[in-house]
């Protein structure tokens, strides 16, 4: 038997799960409802998706097996406000909002089983990069049913909760997918036309993650390889280090998660 499953938000990200726990399967949407703000956005979702809107969070959690929390993090005080008038004993709160630790939910809600995760854009097809954590009261038997339902969004890593803001800077594709922007840049700027550099620049990338892959290497290993001494890859490369190109990287994911770490602690 499926379990009921409450939506407490109507954003980006509580369509994501929706979308891929309904679509792969995972999820009977029939049993899904969802609530929010705006009345036009879940009559959307509704017609999208086949689901159920509740009139308010009370009812739909009050409905469900589990609730899903996907607010913004200043927006959680008033969602535990609302759980406080719902009996949470027999249920699983799972949170999505950035920033905000188990402790905050636990504190206000008895004998709350609590689980956190970070689904992430690609999650939408099924090749998300998630972290899980789990409240101590989740029995053993409870974390595998939840993995395997969160495990349709993609790949799951049970982690402590203090690790969860290192997921949530590193896994956002907006820093690759930028990467990959400057690469085509780089290709016009070299003269090839801006379809041609989309196509190769995507062929590139694909074929490197392929060979990652497949190989089983260390991805150092794989550079090594990929250099020919004196060659054009290792001049390419010497202008990265010159350039502080890892530097770069490396403290534009360090800022990342020290923002991830301030909105739970409120501050921005």
């Amino acid at each position: 038997m499926q379990q009921r499953i409450a939506f407490i938000g109507s954003g980006h990200i509580a369509e994501i799960l929706i979308s891929r726990l309904t679509g792969s399967g995972a999820v009977d949407s029939s049993l899904v409802c969802i609530s929010g703000p705006n009345s036009s956005r879940t009559a959307d979702l509704k017609s999208k998706y086949g689901i159920n809107v509740a009139k308010d969070n009370i009812d739909a959690a009050r409905g469900s097996d589990i609730v899903f929390v996907c607010v913004l993090p200043h927006v959680v005080p008033a969602v535990i406000n609302d759980l406080k008038s719902v009996n949470m004993d027999s249920k699983f709160l799972i949170s999505v909002a950035a920033g905000v630790p188990l402790s905050l939910y636990s504190g206000a809600i008895d004998n709350l089983k609590a689980v956190r995760i970070l689904p992430n854009p690609p999650s939408r097809m099924g090749e998300g990069a998630i972290p899980v954590t789990f409240s101590g009261n989740v029995l053993p038997d409870e974390k595998t049913a939840i993995l395997a339902m969160i495990g349709a969004l993609g790949k799951c890593f049970s982690v402590s909760e203090d690790k969860i803001d290192i997921f949530t800077s590193i896994v956002s594709p907006a820093p690759v997918l930028y990467y990959f922007d400057s690469m085509i840049d780089s290709a016009v700027l070299c003269g090839l036309d801006y379809k041609t550099s989309v196509e190769m620049v995507f062929q590139t990338v694909k074929g490197c993650l392929k060979m990652w892959e497949d190989s089983g290497a260390d991805i150092k290993e794989l550079i090594v390889q990929a250099c020919t001494p004196a060659g054009t890859s290792v001049e390419s490369l010497r202008i990265m280090d010159r350039m502080c190109f890892k530097s770069a990287v490396k403290e534009s994911y360090y800022a990342g998660w020290q923002k991830s770490k301030n909105l739970g602690s409120g501050k921005h």
